[in-house]
């Protein structure tokens, strides 16, 4: 039996693409907290949707952890802005879908990282990270009423840090 290799910590090229991640995941829990408050979701439903902001928020303390000094520790301003006008009314579909947009851009971004990623520790968390969003997302879509088809489907675009900052 051979022992699993080491992780190796993040580069200094990864933490920049670290906290990236980090400021993506706080935009993300404050647009849950944004929808979370929307009249237009029953308590159950806005159950599920601070849900969904605590695990953005514990990502985003994971990754801040990972990163140490070196993490924003605040949110993606341009990743906010991207979302939160869609975040308003009573249509919880369109809001549901803009939701679970947002989570497929994420897991398109994380993906991106872990292949560019020279250390384990920020792989093996971002992937981490990745399955729980891909779970957000399809959940997201079988709220919304849509398919399976539907809740399975990813052609979000990744973000990268220099095109949103």
């Amino acid at each position: 039996m051979s022992l699993p290799a080491a992780t190796t910590p993040p580069s200094t090229a990864d933490v920049a693409l670290l906290a990236f991640a980090n400021a993506a995941e706080w935009a993300a829990r404050d647009l849950f907290a944004v929808a979370a408050a929307l009249p237009a979701f029953s308590s159950e439903e806005q159950a599920v949707l601070v849900g969904f902001h605590d695990h953005h928020r514990a990502a985003a303390q994971a990754l801040g952890g990972l990163i140490g000094a070196d993490a924003p520790n605040v949110r993606e301003d341009a990743v906010y802005n991207a979302f939160r006008s869609r975040l308003s009314g009573s249509d919880k579909g369109a809001i549901l879908d803009a939701l679970r947009e947002l989570e497929n851009t994420l897991v398109a971004t994380h993906t991106s990282l872990v292949g560019t990623l020279d250390g384990t520790a920020g792989s093996s968390l971002v992937a981490s990270i990745i399955t729980i969003q891909a779970r957000h997302a399809a959940s997201l879509a079988l709220l919304a009423g849509r398919s399976l088809d539907d809740a399975l489907v990813n052609e979000a675009i990744a973000l990268t840090p220099g095109a949103t900052s």
